[in-house]
Order: C-alpha cells, then structure tokens, then sequence
C-alpha cells in the first residue's frame, strides 16, 4: 500500500527546492566544497544568515529552513517549518521525522537529497532524479562518538556501489544489507520485485521511511543477517556490506560498518556463498575490505569455488595498517590525540599484527553466473588478461566462459556518458568471452578499437622516432597502456575489417620480422587490450553502449 501522507511530503520538500543542485547553487561553490571535506560551519553560517535576514525571499528561507532542520540537525522556529511543509508538517511529526517543542522544531534524523547519477534509470513521474534519504545524523553535524547501532546515510561507497550497479531490466533483486534504503530505492526503477535485508530492525524502518517518502510501493523488506532472509534466487544481488576491520577487543561494534566479525570474515562469508543466490545468468555487485598478509597473494577470487560463476575482483585502494586504523577511527568521531584516540589505534595495529597483515584493500566483486551448464575440458593456457596481468582463462572443470581474476586500477574514474556500470558489463562480456577462446580463435577474430582512445608519442627533442607510445582511455578508469611499434601499429587498423593474423602478416612485412612470432605476440598483447575494455572482438554479441560501439 503506498503511503500517500509521506509522498506527499517527499513532493512538498522537492517543490521547496530541497535538492542536491538547488542547494550547491543556494550556497555557491566554496561552501560546497567544505561540505566535501566535512566542514558544515560554512553552509550552517549561510542558512542562519539567511532566515536572520528578513529582506530573504520565501524560497531562500524554505532552503535555509530545510537544509537546518534535516541536514545540519540544528531547531527552526515552528512558523519557519510550517512554511515549508504546510499541510505535511503532521505527517512529518507523525512519522517521527521532526519533533516540536514549544516553538522550535528538531529533526530526530537526517533528510537529505540525493541527486541521481547517469545511468540510474529516471523520467518515470516528474522529480523522480531526485530521492529523499532518512538516516542518522552523522560526523557532518556531531562531535560524539557514533553509536553502534548508527543508520549511516548515503556515504562514498553507497555512491560508488550505485555508479557500478547494472541497470537493465531484471525480475527479482536484492539488497544485502540495506541501510538507509539507497540501493532498494534504485533497483526498483528496473526490477519487478526488489527484497531488501538488514540485520537492524532500526535501519529497516529507515529504509521504510525512505521509500515512503520516494512513493515506493515494491520492496519487501526483511530481517536478518546478510543472506539469510532470502529465500528464493534472484537475478541481480547488491551488497555494501559491513565490510571494515575492526579489532574485536574494543568496546563498540559499529553494524552498519563492521558487522561484529574478525579481520575479514563477514565478506568472505557474503562471497563464498553468493552464487547459491543467483539464477541461472544472475549477477552480483558488491563491494568490500579483504586483508593482504605476508607471503599471500589472495583475494576473493579465490574465495568463490563454485564452477558456474565468474568472479572479477578490482581493487581500487590498498592501505597500509595504520593508515586504515586513522580512517576508520575519526570515521567514528573519536577525537584525535585522546585517549580513545590513542587505545583504538593500538588495538587496530595488535590486531592486524596477529595475522600478518601488510595492507587492507578495497575494491569491487562483481560476480556472473553462467547460464551454460557444460564443464569446459581444455587447457590450463595461461594468457595476459588485463594492465596487471591477471589471468582471464577459467580453471579445467569450470563452464564456458567462466573467469576468475583480480586486477588492481586506482585510476581516478574517466569521463563515462552512459555510466560506469556499463563500461564493467562490456568488459565482463569480453573477460568471459577471452575464458573460452583460444590463441586460433583469437587470431582469427578481427577487433575494433574503442573511440574514445588516444595515442601519445612521446619523442627526445631531435629524434626521428617516439622513445615511448603509450594508449589512454577517454572512459572506463582512465587506463593508459604502453605500447610497442608493433602493437600500435594494429590498434590503428583495428576497425574491425582485419582478423589478427591478417593484421599480423601486413606488419610483419613492414616490420621485417617473423609473421608467427609476431602473431603470438600480438594474441597476447590483443587479450590485455580486450581484457580492459580498449579492443572489442567482433564475436557477434559484444557489443557496448559505453563505448559506443558494437562488435556485431
């Protein structure tokens, strides 16, 4: 049943002009920015300046009046909010969401906008790229230590988990471990059903409340640790886990961040057990920590046994053991240089001592499980897979096409038009495709060159030819590969008219060098290409609204 009375408000604040763009053009750039680094002081100031000033036109003060009472958890003068909310000001005491004392107005929980990024199916009713998000209020606005059973709002990885989602169409999804109700929100705009988890009762009604407020009627939320609440597959699985380390001997578990569990567990648990979730060709997107410990080269790829499904792991931060412990303690507003301060950072390092720890990663584990029931009895070839050399070819005894591989890219994101979800299931596609073909196959494929690569040649000043020739990127991460005579040479006539052995043979000629070893060269150097999204095989289905090109 929609709640009418609390969509009603979700329309009421939007028509106040309460959304991420309004407000960054309400309080300009530089304090904008100080928000980005966690500094409300300077939009606090503007806001109190603007009610102060009676010459503040109504719209100025329904801004200022909002952002106070749902951002920055400061009391607005009842007449102030009645304003703003009008006829929903009972809903929103009704539904917990302000509180009124005498003639002051206080908000229990944080309310905030949330401007929808590329790629998040929109156009469905009029606002709806924007959504309204209830959560607890924060570091931005409180000096205390968090509580431990603290509803974090829409944080860094919230964001980065809704750039990397897919956004196709699916029948069932899910979302482990809601939160504030974020990834629920999205994936109901191309899902039939949508089952939201969490193991806090608490976060759940938040969740609830956001929906509400969004006018979402279709997900069914349910109680419970992880996975456990699901009782059926489902055909996309999203998950931004409480995945951070916390040394077991302090005094306060954080739920929505580290889940009570020690170093690792609770994401390798999440992990290894995904794939019993899937349909068949179902998908998951989650993100993760996972310790690096001394003389190991591991990571969830290896975690996931199961045959049927492809795991590709990017890590995109790797820090060291007391650079993690600073983050994640002022992450919890314990003061630096106190006594907390100074007990939590020696419990952080003893205990990653106890395992050897040298560095603790972040990253994403996208997960595909084939739809190809047929074990693949072939050789162990090993092949270049991507910038790192990881290895796409699946272990003897999987299904066709079957991957499972890790590659480090810390390269800021690039410029991605369709979004970067998109650019992660062409790559994906191409991964699998690159598990099942052979050096033959691959030579007899013709590629076609992504159009948003750039070629630099760099050149000592007087020389006739470059000292270096290096292929960046223009989406995706931004990669830039280094490229010899030879393999330059074919990214240039890559436009899909030529297999590799014939693109081979005219270079070899060129060149004056052998056409077979050329060719071995090339399959080798044309998979690490693939493998990161720069060549596209003309296989017959990979094709990429992200690159803007099809390979059919």
């Amino acid at each position: 049943m929609t709640d009418l009375p609390l969509a009603h408000l979700g329309e009421t604040l939007y028509r106040s002009g309460y959304t991420e763009p309004r407000l960054r053009q309400f309080w300009g750039g530089p304090t904008t920015e100080a928000l980005l680094r966690n500094n409300a002081a300077p939009a606090i100031h503007h806001c109190a300046r603007t009610l102060a000033d009676q010459s503040s036109t109504a719209a100025d003060r329904a801004m200022a009046s909002a952002a106070l009472l749902f951002h920055f958890h400061r009391t607005v003068p009842v007449a102030e909010v009645r304003a703003l909310l009008g006829e929903s000001f009972d809903t929103a005491a009704e539904a917990g969401l302000i509180t009124v004392d005498d003639e002051e107005v206080t908000a229990p929980f944080a309310l905030t906008p949330y401007d929808l990024p590329v790629g998040v199916p929109r156009g469905f009713r009029p606002g709806d790229e924007n959504l309204y998000l209830v959560a607890d209020h924060g570091t931005l606005t409180t000096p205390d230590v968090l509580d431990g059973e603290f509803v974090l709002g829409l944080g860094g990885a919230g964001r980065t988990l809704v750039s990397i989602t897919p956004r196709d169409h699916v029948g069932v999804a899910a979302d482990i471990g809601t939160g504030c109700g974020i990834q629920a929100l999205l994936l109901t705009r191309h899902s039939d059903r949508v089952i939201a988890t969490d193991i806090s009762q608490r976060a759940l009604r938040l969740a609830e409340l956001s929906a509400g407020l969004n006018g979402v009627t279709t997900i069914e939320f349910r109680h419970g640790s992880l996975l456990e609440p699901l009782q059926e597959p489902v055909d996309l699985l999203v998950s931004n886990p409480p995945f951070v380390i916390t040394p077991r001997s302090t005094d306060t578990t954080f739920e929505y961040r580290d889940g009570g569990m020690t170093g690792d567990r609770l994401v390798r648990e999440l992990f290894t057990r995904i794939p019993e979730n899937l349909t068949s060709g179902g998908r998951s997107v989650c993100l993760g920590n996972w310790e690096a410990a001394s003389g190991k080269n591991e990571g969830p790829e290896t975690w996931v046994g199961d045959d049927y499904t492809s795991v590709f792991v990017i890590e995109r931060e790797a820090l060291d053991p007391v650079a993690y412990a600073e983050t994640w303690i002022r992450d919890g507003g314990v003061p630096r240089a106190s006594t907390a301060w100074n007990d939590a950072v020696a419990a952080w390092l003893d205990d990653f001592a106890t395992r050897a720890v040298d560095e603790v990663v972040f990253g994403y584990v996208l997960m595909a499980k084939s739809d190809n029931d047929v074990p693949t009895i072939g050789t162990e070839d090993p092949v270049i897979g991507g910038a790192d050399s990881d290895v796409d070819r699946g272990p003897s005894g999987t299904a066709e096409g079957v991957f499972k591989t890790r590659v480090r890219v810390t390269s800021a994101p690039a410029n991605n038009p369709h979004g970067l979800a998109e650019f992660l299931t062409t790559v994906i596609a191409i991964r699998s495709w690159l598990a099942a073909a052979g050096p033959e196959e691959i030579a007899a494929t013709a590629f076609t060159r992504s159009p948003d690569l750039v070629e630099h040649r760099h050149f000592v000043p007087g020389a006739p030819e470059p000292n270096s020739i290096t292929l960046e990127q223009g989406i995706g991460f931004g990669q830039v590969f280094d490229l010899d005579t030879a393999l330059a040479g074919f990214v240039s006539v890559a436009d899909g008219t030529l297999t590799l052995r014939q693109t081979a043979g005219a270079l070899a000629q060129l060149l004056e060098v052998d056409p077979t070893a050329l060719e071995d060269q090339l399959v080798a150097q044309v998979r690490a290409l693939c493998a990161a999204g720069a060549l596209l095989p003309d296989s017959g289905d990979i094709g990429s609204s992200a690159t803007g090109t099809s390979a059919e």
